[in-house]
């Protein structure tokens, strides 16, 4: 407990943190719920009614609240800072022997409990409420009209997706010399762990028809999914990194992969970037410029994320490198700022 609190002034900065923290995310979160009810409204149709609306806002909060909580972190932690130093408590603590660094960790005790619970949550609830809120809003779509393609080594596979199977699948298999060896057609295919399993093959290549054809290296995750890779698990987007065919789009899951195993740390490397920032160079009474700084900083830096992502994907260099060393030389800046403080 007493590492918890670090003591009666410990426990008043976590207090008051937990407290902005909550006030920030309830208007930030007010204001991005009210613009997804317009949304809706907007989509209403025969077939998608107010009170389908309403369910579909109700199963999307949680996601939502993931969303947008990094941001509600870093300005509820710069204005904790900068109203423990307009108050004079932060000159009082420093006075009384507790360092900058303790007081930051106070602040970012809340911050740091609520930025891993919406990590779990992203893992372990968000993927399944956002697939029962996009059935609500468009129904049992039928996927099996859009054609498919597949990339895998020296292999290319063309389908329709079905619910529990492939359909209308079409397998070529070329050589190391690009040479085109053999043509795979199949009403049906059933995709395990042990590869690609075709009902009833036929090579048209030279016209025969196979008793079994098994592609052993036909990938099981990444092309059924029906949500986007933002709204998947990290499980579910590790496993279908290990499945990824060519190089760039290996590298593409592997940076959204990063990006959201990183995203609390990278928060975490935007407010003591900004705290440490704030306390050199701003004075008492500058919330507003505190704000915007701890805004700008999170735009930012996030932009450069996204920037130095795509360049590591088109170059071919590791997209979690991308992700991981700014975060952490950020982080490491922050720290070393508010050591010298």
């Amino acid at each position: 407990m007493n590492y918890l609190f670090s003591g009666i002034l410990g426990k008043s900065f976590l207090i008051q943190s937990t407290k902005t923290l909550l006030i920030v995310f309830f208007i930030l979160f007010s204001l991005d719920f009210l613009l997804q009810i317009i949304s809706e409204i907007e989509d209403l149709n025969k077939n998608y009614s107010f009170f389908s609306a309403l369910n579909y806002l109700a199963l999307i909060i949680v996601g939502r609240f993931c969303e947008i909580l990094a941001l509600c972190c870093v300005v509820s932690s710069v204005l904790t800072f900068g109203l423990l130093s307009d108050s004079g408590e932060l000159t009082a603590a420093r006075v009384l022997g507790m360092s900058l660094f303790s007081i930051v960790i106070n602040i970012l005790k809340p911050i740091v409990f609520f930025l891993f619970l919406s990590l779990f949550l992203l893992e372990f609830i968000t993927p399944s409420l956002e697939k029962k809120a996009l059935n609500i809003k468009y129904g049992n779509t039928i996927v099996s009209e859009d054609t498919k393609w597949v990339v895998k080594n020296d292999s290319f596979a063309k389908f329709k997706n079905d619910e529990d199977f492939l359909e209308d699948v079409t397998f070529y298999h070329f050589d190391q010399e690009k040479n085109l060896e053999e043509i795979i057609i199949s009403e049906k295919v059933t995709v395990s762990d042990e590869g690609w399993k075709f009902t009833n093959p036929k090579n048209i290549k030279n016209n025969s028809n196979l008793t079994t054809y098994i592609w052993e290296e036909g990938p099981e995750y990444g092309f059924k999914e029906k949500l986007g890779r933002k709204e998947m698990s990290l499980s579910q987007i590790y496993k279908i990194l290990g499945d990824a065919g060519p190089k760039r789009e290996k590298n593409l899951i592997s940076y959204e992969f990063w990006k959201k195993l990183f995203e609390p740390i990278s928060a975490i490397s935007v407010i003591v970037f900004a705290l440490a920032i704030s306390f050199r160079y701003f004075g008492f009474n500058k919330n507003l410029e505190r704000l915007l700084f701890g805004v700008l900083t999170a735009y930012g830096f996030n932009l450069f994320l996204k920037v130095f992502g795509n360049i590591a994907i088109i170059n071919g260099f590791s997209p979690g490198l991308a992700i991981v060393f700014p975060s952490l030389f950020l982080l490491a800046s922050g720290l070393i700022m508010l050591r010298d403080q």
